[in-house]
């Protein structure tokens, strides 16, 4: 009964590996069984080949164009997506009337709410970058890149100065090292309280981002009347329609859904199986 039981536990395990090597590993691991004293013992050993991780097959993990198409991907996205946002939100958030007040809020709550949800999606679609770049260089290179092309949408504009120059240098900084931060808690296995210090990443960035700017002494730029003279709504939706808020999450949420979702490339090797004495 039990040796019955055993060779058909390792029938099943041989199943795993390619079909040159069955034959050959099916014979070692019978004569390993027969030679095997006791009876608890030869069940266990034909049960942990059984149950053990079952052989990959190193072609199916060499994705060398596809990595290379997730890398431009990620290129495009991180270095064209703030460059082309920050113009269009301005669209909507130059401009303050009692009758924009009434949408406008909204509009800042989903623009936050799809900042995320695209910094989601995104990293979902460009997990081959992480072949290339090790995930805890992740946060620095997408912030990097980030930090030039936003640099070059100022200077394009012509609004880039000395006090703006200092703020983003500080905004990028403080993002690369608080993403890091979070990709050595995720490596750790506390996914909760990676995601935890990105989510306090948002506001503090997002002061450095306005050092020179009154929303770092909680200021609502004078939109109390807008809301009955109230400060803290008002600077909620000032800060809520900041374009510059909406950037910092996403690259926030992208970069760490990047770590999140890398899986190391298996290189597996296969030892030649052991001849068996006849």
């Amino acid at each position: 009964m039990i040796g019955r039981l055993c060779r058909a536990l390792l029938t099943r395990a041989v199943r795993r590996w390619p079909v040159e090597l069955r034959d050959a590993l099916l014979a070692e691991w019978r004569a390993e069984l027969h030679v095997m004293p006791g009876t608890a013992r030869r069940l266990r050993y034909a049960a942990s080949l059984a149950t053990s991780r079952p052989h990959r097959e190193a072609a199916v993990a060499v994705r060398p164009r596809r990595d290379l198409a997730h890398g431009v991907l990620w290129l495009v996205l991180i270095a064209g997506l703030p460059a082309v946002y920050l113009p269009l939100a301005l669209n909507w958030t130059s401009s303050t009337d009692p009758y924009m007040i009434v949408w406008q809020p909204w509009v800042a709550a989903g623009s936050v709410v799809a900042a995320a949800a695209l910094g989601i999606f995104c990293g979902s679609l460009t997990t081959g970058v992480t072949q290339a770049i090790k995930p805890m260089s992740v946060a620095r290179w997408t912030v990097g890149v980030a930090y030039v092309a936003v640099l070059a949408y100022y200077v394009v504009e012509g609004s880039l100065d000395g006090a703006l120059l200092t703020d983003m240098t500080y905004w990028a900084l403080s993002v690369a090292a608080l993403c890091t931060l979070a990709a050595w808690v995720a490596r750790a296995g506390w996914t909760w309280l990676s995601w935890a210090i990105v989510v306090v990443a948002v506001p503090v960035t997002f002061w450095f981002a306005n050092l020179h700017n009154g929303l770092s002494d909680f200021s609502a730029l004078g939109l109390e009347p807008f809301f009955g003279g109230e400060h803290l709504p008002a600077f909620a939706f000032a800060v809520g329609r900041q374009e510059l808020l909406h950037v910092i999450i996403f690259l926030l949420v992208y970069a760490h859904v990047l770590v999140l979702r890398h899986r190391a490339v298996p290189v597996p090797v296969v030892e030649a199986p052991k001849e068996v004495a006849a």
